[in-house]
């Protein structure tokens, strides 16, 4: 156990709340008192206290200092204290901060971490009127300064130290046996989408209630959540996750342009480590298991490498994901009354494993990764319940927050069960027509006119930023056949459409005798969209002949369905050319550049 004091301007900017929550559930953790600083301390000090009882923990609390060593311009006040009204809490008086802390750290000398996640101010008092202190901290963590080469947008914008630079300036220079700095470029990686925070905490419990309760006020107002604060204690239980430089810190307290402005000088002989790097992914994991009272596990659930690779890509939503997946897993498994077994590989977006029902029942189960933030999961679902398991996989259960869905167990892709091309054109044209028979009750799906402006965005835009892979009159037939496409619309032909439906997207269905469809995109829309994607498939088959074996395929297609054979190959083309766009920036660069050559032959036969 270590023992920990917690300096904080907590009230506004929601982190701090969850750094305090981390630490009341932090096993290591024997949080010994709170001290609050910056406007109106006194409020912040009851909303502390008010955190603190939700985990039926009274800490000593002190309402320290509001005014600051060097003047500044403003006077924050805390935002998020209008919530105190709806939890119950002590009410606090100013009073001597740094009293309280010098005393505590006399009690336990050499024992004692101060972590100080506000402005300096009360730290910096401590260590002027008690010049022992510092030396009698068993360590010293802050969350300040900013070391990165880009300049910041403004000075305020390393809030702790330009708040009271003054202050800063003290505490920087003072030697405690281990002192450490969380630096804004850091925290800075540890940024997800506000609306995103559900996805790494429970807010189930009385103490995220209350975290979310005193934070939804800047919530609402910021579109982004950063994890500044919590890094700086999660790095005092598990110093691993960061790795730190030694060195000097200087702090600028008289050049108005760069107030509060910091700098470091690396030395072995300095005073000051700072946070160099995080581990995200552990991060988050250490964070998400404390706040929601589960024990971290030794081992995770094996995640495919594709789905990994993606995820991580995406950046800090990507890596909390997967950090969490644990939790997902097993709130989903109590939710749905599931039992996950074996992971399932072939996708790259999702974690898909199979799911035993209580009954024996045989499911699957799809997390999707949160990387679009929107619509895309939502049409999904609701292309499956228009559905209702005629055509497509049959959907049992959904959770939206969540990203996840409970759907029936089918069998192997038609891809790996050796049927000939023409063969899965015939089976999957038959599903297709179950599918457009649908009954389309829905208005919230993608419309044929935003389909159709999509792909204009997405070729025009992919083909400068691939800096041009391939002839400018590739593009201009693509415009052309998009136009002819957006001149065909007539709603009243529209019927849902699956969207993606290739080989990999049909499965074997339980009594095995038919197939279904997985991972519907949501659309309505004319039929020959969904041809179109089959046209852009198998298509080696294409290699020698390549105009040829094109009408070929898109006959047999208008044979299979009555579907217009212009319309087809227009969509062909299209789905085509951009797939090859998505598969070149995925770095798939053999796929995408044969399809590039395809389209290339098919441009020049319409131009001929």
């Amino acid at each position: 156990m270590k023992k920990v004091l917690l300096d904080t301007d907590i009230g506004g900017d929601i982190d701090d709340a969850i750094c305090l929550a981390y630490l009341l559930k932090e096993p290591q953790c024997e949080l010994v008192g709170i001290t609050t600083v910056c406007g109106e301390s006194e409020k912040r000090a009851a909303v502390a206290d008010a955190i603190c009882r939700t985990a039926g923990k009274r800490i000593p609390i002190v309402a320290g200092l509001d005014s600051t060593m060097q003047p500044v311009p403003v006077y924050p006040t805390p935002d998020g204290a209008d919530a105190l009204q709806f939890w119950q809490h002590n009410t606090y008086e100013k009073a001597d901060a740094p009293a309280f802390l010098y005393q505590k750290i006399k009690e336990h000398p050499y024992e004692i971490v101060l972590i100080g996640i506000g402005n300096m101010t009360n730290i910096a008092t401590l260590f002027c009127t008690y010049p022992d202190a510092a030396k009698l901290l068993k360590g010293l963590y802050v969350m300040n300064g900013y070391f990165d080469e880009a300049p910041l947008p403004e000075p305020y914008y390393n809030w702790n130290s330009w708040a009271d630079p003054l202050a800063s300036k003290i505490v920087f220079s003072s030697q405690a046996a281990v002192h450490r700095a969380i630096p804004l470029e850091v925290t800075d990686k540890l940024t997800i989408e506000a609306k995103q925070a559900a996805l790494l905490f429970n807010s189930d419990t009385d103490l995220m209630k209350s975290v979310f309760s005193f934070g939804n006020a800047w919530l609402e107002s910021s579109e982004k959540l950063t994890l500044h604060d919590p890094l700086a204690a999660v790095s005092v239980f598990h110093p691993e996750i960061c790795q730190f430089e030694r060195g000097i810190v200087q702090v600028e307290t008289r050049l108005e342009s760069n107030m509060g402005g910091t700098s470091f000088i690396p030395s072995q002989k300095g005073n000051v480590e700072i946070a160099r790097t995080v581990d995200r992914e552990k991060f988050y994991r250490i964070l998400s298991a404390a706040l929601c009272n589960e024990r971290q596990k030794d081992k995770q659930r094996i995640v495919p490498p594709l789905v990994v690779s993606r995820a991580k890509s995406v950046g800090a939503i990507g890596e909390a994901w997967l950090a969490n997946l644990d939790r997902l897993v097993s709130e989903l498994e109590k939710m749905w009354r599931i039992s996950v077994g074996d992971t399932l590989s072939g996708g790259t977006h999702a974690f898909v494993a199979n799911a035993d029902g209580e009954d024996g029942e045989k499911y699957v189960l799809k997390i999707d990764m949160p990387e679009n933030f929107g619509g895309d999961f939502q049409n999904s679902i609701d292309a499956l319940k228009l559905a209702d398991g005629h055509g497509c996989v049959k959907l049992y259960a959904y959770d939206l927050e969540r990203k996840a869905c409970l759907l029936e167990r089918l069998g192997k892709p038609i891809n790996q069960l050796g049927y000939p091309v023409y063969a899965q054109l015939q089976i999957i044209c038959s599903i297709l027509q179950k599918v457009w028979e649908s009954p389309v009750t829905n208005n919230r799906l993608k419309s044929g006119k935003e389909s159709v402006a999509w792909f204009r965005r997405f070729i025009g835009e992919a083909w400068k930023r691939l800096k041009y892979p391939c002839s400018q009159s590739v593009i201009e037939q693509a415009f052309c056949y998009l136009q002819a496409r957006e001149e065909a619309l007539k709603p009243d032909e529209f019927v849902l459409l699956h969207g993606d439906a290739h080989g990999g997207n049909t499965l074997k269905d339980s009594s095995g005798e038919g197939f279904k469809l997985i991972d519907p995109d949501g659309i309505v829309y004319e039929k020959a969209y969904d041809l179109g994607v089959l046209m852009r498939e198998w298509i080696d088959e294409y290699e020698q002949e390549p105009i040829k074996k094109g009408k070929e395929r898109c006959r047999e297609l208008h044979n299979l369905t009555g579907v217009s054979e212009q319309a087809i190959w227009e969509w062909g083309y299209l789905q085509t050319i951009s797939t090859a766009f998505v598969l070149l920036q995925a770095g798939q660069k053999e796929t995408g550049e044969q399809m590039l050559r395809l389209s290339e032959a098919w441009s020049r036969q319409e131009s001929g």
